[in-house]
């Protein structure tokens, strides 16, 4: 992965730069972002640059042999952590056991998320993705190991806000004690669900929303967009370049997401309980990814709606699609029940993550939407 592969971000990519010439890098980086933005891709081109020894000066040369192994994530001082799922097959899972599935994903492209990964590895729909335990020890048994090639050991944690308590512990104690020439790069999404004391050791680099101009540059360049067609697409984005992939290749998921918000509203709305169990049933019988991705759905949607009622078109993030039911909803979500109607899906996504019931938690959940978009 080279720096200019990295949508936007210059100035963040010039940080990364000064600190490799200059020699001071943090043994411990954290880049903070949300899905989208680049995290994963700013953290490889970085590792590149590092691990090149040709001649480079504002990027990797790409002819090393350091590069030429970066390029298919085979280098043997780069090692990699990340959530697993448990399986028949693997009863104590460790990233290495996936390792094949992800350089795949990451090699089609950097920009993933938890649900890209869980498709890539052939998860059940109920299956919870996380860093177990047993990873600490896979971790201390190469970073016991001599660098083979490079100055460095480079280990890149993918949301470490999935670790178990006792494997973040572990780690902890790795960053208090740091290996010789091992640098940590963890990319997390969620950095405020990580612990205190790994992020106390940690540099942090914000990696904010990727800019509208840039996504909409990219969308011309990669996908022959005309101008138009680009700057509307990247404009519902809201700065994730996964989301403009999405929209361009509008997927069986979002679609469904939004017929279902559709007809919660409504089924809500006419407060008619027999048709909304049934509705509560069928999202029930779904995978936990699948309940959090419709939730997640429905609290964007009520942002927009909420938003559109100011009549600025230009900060409301919707396609086309689900513009056409809010032009008579968007009325119902307003100054009065906003707050309350975040406060009980946000309660629902959280009590999920939880493995609660999900039965009791959107039946529970239509109750209160019920109550509040119809008092």
């Amino acid at each position: 992965m080279f720096f200019k592969d990295v949508i936007g971000h210059e100035e963040i990519k010039q940080r990364l730069i000064s600190s490799l010439q200059s020699g001071r890098i943090s043994h411990a980086q954290l880049f903070a972002g949300e899905t989208g933005a680049g995290s994963l891709a700013l953290a490889l081109a970085f590792t590149q640059y590092l691990f090149c020894t040709g001649d480079k000066h504002e990027d990797a040369c790409g002819v090393c042999p350091e590069c030429k192994k970066m390029q298919k994530l085979i280098h043997p001082d780069l090692h990699f952590v990340y959530p697993v799922v448990k399986s028949t097959r693997i009863k104590t899972p460790i990233s290495d056991e996936y390792i094949n599935e992800w350089r795949k994903l990451l090699l089609e492209s950097p920009y993933i998320d938890l649900e890209k990964w869980l498709s890539a590895m052939g998860a059940d729909e109920n299956a919870q993705a996380m860093i177990y335990t047993e990873e600490s020890g896979n971790i201390l048994r190469k970073l016991n190991l001599k660098s083979f090639e490079s100055e460095y050991k480079v280990m890149i944690i993918w949301l470490p806000e999935k670790m178990k308590a006792e494997c973040s512990n572990k780690l902890l104690k790795i960053l208090e004690e740091p290996y010789p020439n091992t640098l940590f790069l963890l990319i997390a999404e969620h950095a405020e669900e990580i612990i205190n004391t790994i992020l106390s050791r940690t540099q942090r680099i914000n990696i904010p929303p990727l800019t509208q101009k840039d996504i909409a540059e990219q969308l011309v360049l990669q996908k022959r967009l005309v101008r138009e067609s680009a700057e509307e697409v990247a404009h519902v984005a809201s700065g994730s370049w996964l989301k403009a992939l999405r929209m361009l290749n509008e997927t069986d998921e979002t679609i469904y997401n939004q017929e279902k918000f559709v007809q919660m509203m409504r089924l809500c709305w006419e407060r008619k309980m027999l048709p909304v169990n049934e509705f509560v049933n069928e999202l029930a019988s779904l995978g936990r990814e699948k309940q959090k991705s419709f939730l997640i759905h429905c609290t964007r949607m009520l942002r927009e709606n909420f938003v559109r009622n100011f009549g600025i078109e230009k900060i409301v993030y919707m396609t086309e699609r689900e513009k056409t039911f809010s032009t008579k909803f968007s009325p119902y979500v307003h100054e009065g029940n906003i707050i309350p109607l975040f406060e009980e899906f946000e309660k629902a996504y959280s009590d999920i993550i939880r493995n609660g019931n999900g039965k009791i938690i959107l039946t529970d959940l239509c109750i209160k939407v019920m109550q509040n978009i119809r008092p």
